[in-house]
């Protein structure tokens, strides 16, 4: 690829997390279209709300671009934390991802080369169920970056 066509690619990249997933994406996972977003920004992390008309079911999204320093913190195997509650790895997406915490409050970290996204679904379902569907949005929105 070319320096001109690299430059468009990363431009025409989604920089605001609200931009990165659809109503069809969220239906078709979450099983309704979402009502409305909410955005935020921390640093260098864009954050997105999908609100659904079941509450309960929203999704979190969160993109962040220049994320390798921030996965190191967070995944460092020799971390004291990650020896107390170590993340479960998930394999068949990005260059690694780990599922965090449970089927209550559990969140999917994917990276994928310098893009971290974190995926958390609510709703119903086993921590299986929901590292799945967190998985197939986490693809999705992959796919755009």
């Amino acid at each position: 690829m070319n320096a001109a066509l690299m430059l468009l690619v990363v431009l025409a990249a989604p920089r605001n997390a609200c931009e990165v997933l659809t109503r069809a994406d969220l239906a078709a996972v979450q099983g309704e279209a979402y009502a409305g977003t909410k955005h935020s920004s921390r640093g260098i992390t864009s954050q997105c709300f999908y609100q659904l008309p079941s509450f309960a079911s929203s999704v979190s999204f969160d993109l962040t671009r220049e994320g390798r320093e921030l996965w190191l913190e967070n995944f460092d195997p020799d971390h004291p934390e990650r020896k107390k509650h170590p993340p479960q790895p998930v394999k068949g997406i990005g260059d690694e991802a780990f599922w965090v915490g449970g089927h209550m409050t559990g969140s999917l970290y994917v990276r994928q080369g310098d893009a971290v996204i974190r995926v958390s679904v609510g709703g119903k379902g086993s921590e299986e169920e929901k590292i799945e569907k967190s998985k197939a949005l986490a693809k999705k929105a992959l796919a755009r970056m």
